[in-house]
């Protein structure tokens, strides 16, 4: 349990012992000035038993057994993973993050939690245009779906900005089980610029406690740099389209980020996620499909290996295998744990699922 949560427990119980002298309720007190842990005896055959006490006794089960932790057992864990595009906000497959009621056992859905944005270099961005004989395929004048492709291309100035979650890690496998496409999950392939304006700042200082907090990483720790749980192509198809290039850096880097990149393919103006947006992305995906057949995209292409070139000046080659100094963000968190390392980066972010 952090030193934050403790001290504000302990100010708490302060002040209200004081307020019980002016008719503060002794009940409300006795509500307020208790923790809900999951004792793990050490020995024995009892088992995890999840325990609401007065604070100060939760202090002492947590010190004196290093298995306790805040909340309940048998609570779900939380990974972090990084997607990019119709898993996006304001996109229909948003919802694939959320571990829902019915598939919960009917407990309490379990919502997915919006952390920010990163830059993740080494990739590709591609949009998957769906052909007549794809299995998603929806003819006119239905909207015919597409879909993100990231593919490593050992280009460091190859970089794309993705939306990162905290998810069940349950949900995890279920979001990339319910996909038909060339779809995997690695955690150390795409690695992520901290330090880069793209990447959310409160993201950048929960990245930055994490690394300070992991014993496992040999110094000097890498600060620039992490991994994470990161949704990649294992083929590119010929009916992925490059997807076009927001901006380049005066070093070199090419940008891109899946709802704005689409809104360039398909030459809109129109707010994102809006019904105008799709509407315009609908008609670039049609007339992409109706391109010779030797083209990107088109209705009539065919799948072959494709191989990238070599990058020259000012591009550079990326190494995927993370090092010894750098952090892989592939860790499993319970709701309180993942409240208390945000607390001690100096962030306050809610996790439903922690009941203090």
């Amino acid at each position: 349990m952090s030193s934050y949560k403790l001290l504000s427990v302990f100010v708490l119980v302060l002040v209200l012992s004081l307020c019980l002298g002016t008719g503060f309720p002794a009940d409300a007190f006795a509500q307020v000035a208790k923790l809900t842990i999951c004792h793990i005896p050490m020995q024995g055959d009892e088992g995890p038993k999840t325990l609401t006490l007065p604070a100060h006794v939760a202090e002492r089960y947590l010190s004196l057994y290093p298995n306790d932790y805040t909340g309940r057992c048998g609570e779900t864990k939380f990974v972090i993973v990084a997607v990019s595009g119709t898993l996006e906000e304001g996109f229909a497959l948003r919802p694939n993050l959320d571990f829902l009621s019915e598939v919960n056992e009917g407990n309490p859905p379990v919502l997915a939690i919006f952390l920010g944005k990163a830059l993740v270099r080494g990739v590709k961005a591609y949009l998957d245009i769906k052909d007549s004989n794809s299995r998603e395929f929806v003819a006119a004048p239905g909207q015919n779906p597409i879909n993100p492709g990231l593919v490593a291309t050992a280009n460091d100035n190859d970089a794309n900005i993705s939306s990162i979650y905290l998810v069940d890690r349950r949900q995890a496998a279920r979001a990339l089980l319910r996909e038909p496409r060339y779809l995997s999950m690695v955690p150390d392939l795409g690695k992520v610029d901290i330090d880069a304006e793209e990447t959310s700042p409160d993201l950048r200082k929960l990245l930055r406690q994490a690394i300070a907090e992991d014993s496992t990483i040999l110094a000097p720790k890498n600060q620039n740099q992490v991994t994470f749980l990161q949704v990649i192509s294992t083929w590119k198809s010929c009916h992925f389209v490059p997807s076009p290039v927001l901006y380049t850096k005066p070093n070199g880097l090419r940008v891109t980020d899946f709802p704005n990149s689409l809104a360039k393919f398909a030459n809109t103006t129109a707010p994102i996620a809006s019904a105008q947006y799709f509407a315009d992305v609908e008609v670039a995906v049609r007339a992409t499909l109706n391109l010779p057949a030797d083209q990107p995209g088109s209705e009539n292409c065919v799948d072959n290996p494709s191989t990238f070139p070599v990058p020259v000046a000012p591009d550079q080659l990326t190494n995927y295998a993370v090092d010894k100094h750098t952090k892989r963000m592939n860790d499993a968190y319970r709701p309180c744990q993942f409240e208390e390392l945000a607390r001690r980066a100096g962030l306050n972010i809610q996790v439903a699922q922690c009941p203090n």
